[in-house]
């Protein structure tokens, strides 16, 4: 169950959110009184709620806006009970103080803005012994990802169904930070009664919440159960992602019992959390910057020969045997999107056998391009801002190197710009200036937000044959779906969410 968070400062827009929730279809509602600038006043609020209501008035120092005085926000808790509301939220501190009465239930809450305490079962054991709560909710700030699988283990533990059966009240737990983000989306899997969202994208009452139809409706919150297989997107930052949408939404799709997450991981932490990835019931992972090479260290069952030669792996997959197994989608993606465009037919040999090509940039897709095109014969010739890498990679893969400021006296069949300029929000640059551009040229530009980038669009100008990053994006996308699932993705329906999430990204 979601319980969407409505917090803004009138009466008259507090109700009118709440009805067009109701509309929605949304059947649990908090009602932030704390965000009230006048005195809430239940008496409109309450008698004709559209939805099971969750009152709460959260203190500054846990989160909250309240304004008065402790004896007001204490008398109003009060008050909402007295008014038969469904839930009231109670901290620990406070719950003592306001006994049970009717059958308003509660929720007993603890907030720590710093850290996650060393002793949750005795916080919880404390909390359920002085406070009388139906649910009991704990929301931490973990540090690193141990923090958070520790949380995670603790909610598996007390949420066990022979503890609940015994009657012990259902836990919740949250992780107020990025790193533990994924607590809000997999919280059933832990056994938690709900788990919150907001009710604007842009409107965020609280670190890490989500907004509900994201959480419903892409994450599908409600659908998800203990046999549901756990996908994602591992990477630092990680929020940019449009993997969850095309994965998840290709799950919809073919009818799988699926969900794909994203995962923040700092470099630090990446090694215990793929130790521990698969007690979150997770079966594959798409990895990204700044995990591809680092990642290569944990393979311990196949590796492609893509990946061993390129020495970096985007997609993981644990096997029966629970060996972790490594792939580079990237590689094939990219080629089949350049040779798609310079025509290969099915069965003929690869058009880039003896033709000539220049990369631009170092990083994870340049060095799955180069490899790419040397292993279809492909003279590759490498350009970068970096001498230095420039080099190292050219003598890796046996290629050319060129100084960046001699990139443009080059005459190839393609052109490959596998570094991040052109990407949004500097859509008005571009690796490669007009006049160095040469019709015919089939010119790739990995980045793919926006999709026609000015490299393109100046390339499209100049009579060149163009290939976005979207897809090359979807093609490793469309592979990696293969890998996790088994069955074969539909790439006509991913580009169509891609371009979806581009238009609405650039709506923003």
């Amino acid at each position: 169950m979601i319980c969407v968070t409505i917090g803004c400062g009138s009466h008259k827009r507090m109700i009118e959110e709440h009805q067009k929730l109701a509309d929605d279809g949304v059947k649990f509602v908090e009602l932030r009184l704390d965000y009230l600038r006048k005195k809430p006043e239940l008496h409109r609020l309450l008698p004709n709620r559209p939805t099971v209501v969750l009152a709460t008035a959260r203190r500054k120092e846990d989160g909250g806006q309240w304004r008065e005085s402790e004896e007001a926000r204490l008398g109003l808790l009060r008050e909402a009970i007295v008014s038969g509301v469904d839930y009231v939220d109670l901290e620990v501190d406070v719950a003592p103080k306001i006994p049970r009465f009717g059958k308003t239930k509660r929720v007993v809450s603890y907030h720590n803005m710093k850290e996650t305490p060393e002793d949750l079962d005795g916080l919880r054991r404390k909390m359920i012994a002085e406070c009388d709560p139906d649910v009991v909710k704990i929301a931490v700030t973990p540090k690193n990802i141990g923090d958070v699988f520790r949380l995670v283990d603790f909610l598996r533990r007390v949420n066990a169904p022979e503890r609940i059966a015994a009657g012990e009240p259902k836990t919740l737990g949250i992780s107020m930070t990025e790193h533990g983000w994924f607590t809000r989306v997999l919280g059933k899997k832990f056994g938690c009664p709900y788990t919150y969202a907001g009710f604007s994208e842009k409107r965020i009452l609280a670190p890490g919440l989500l907004y509900y139809k994201t959480l419903r409706d892409l994450y599908r919150y409600d659908d998800i159960t203990e046999s549901t297989k756990i996908f994602g997107v591992v990477a630092d930052p990680v929020q940019h992602s449009l993997s969850p949408a095309i994965h998840n939404r290709s799950y919809v799709e073919m009818g799988l019992d699926c969900a794909y997450v994203p995962f923040r991981v700092a470099p630090e932490d990446l090694s215990e959390f793929i130790d521990r990835a698969p007690e979150l019931d997770v079966a594959g992972l798409s990895v990204t910057i700044p995990h591809k090479v680092e990642i290569m260290k944990k393979l311990n069952g196949r590796i492609d020969s893509a990946a061993q030669a390129i020495g970096a792996c985007n997609t993981v997959v644990w096997g029966p045997d629970g060996k972790l197994n490594g792939f580079n989608t990237d590689y094939m993606a990219a080629l089949l999107a350049i040779e798609t465009a310079m025509g290969r037919k099915v069965g003929a040999a690869s058009p880039l056998s003896g033709a000539s090509a220049m990369v631009l940039g170092t990083g994870g897709a340049a060095q799955a391009v180069v490899r790419g095109l040397k292993d279809r014969g492909a003279r590759v010739i490498i350009a970068a801002r970096s001498e230095e890498k420039g080099l190292a990679l050219a003598k890796r893969f046996d290629c050319e190197f060129c100084r960046w400021e001699d990139r443009g006296g080059y005459v190839v069949q393609v052109l490959a710009n596998c570094t991040s300029v052109g990407m949004f929000p500097n859509v008005d640059e571009s690796p490669m200036e007009q006049q160095m551009l040469r019709s015919g040229t089939v010119v790739f530009d990995a980045v793919y937000n926006p999709e026609t980038t000015y490299l393109l669009r100046m390339a499209r100008q100049r009579g060149c044959k163009t290939v976005s990053g979207v897809e090359m994006f979807v093609g490793q996308a469309c592979l990696q779906y293969k890998l996790f699932t088994g069955q074969k993705a539909s790439g006509s329906f991913m580009r169509s969410v891609v371009r979806g999430a581009l238009s609405a990204v650039r709506a923003e």
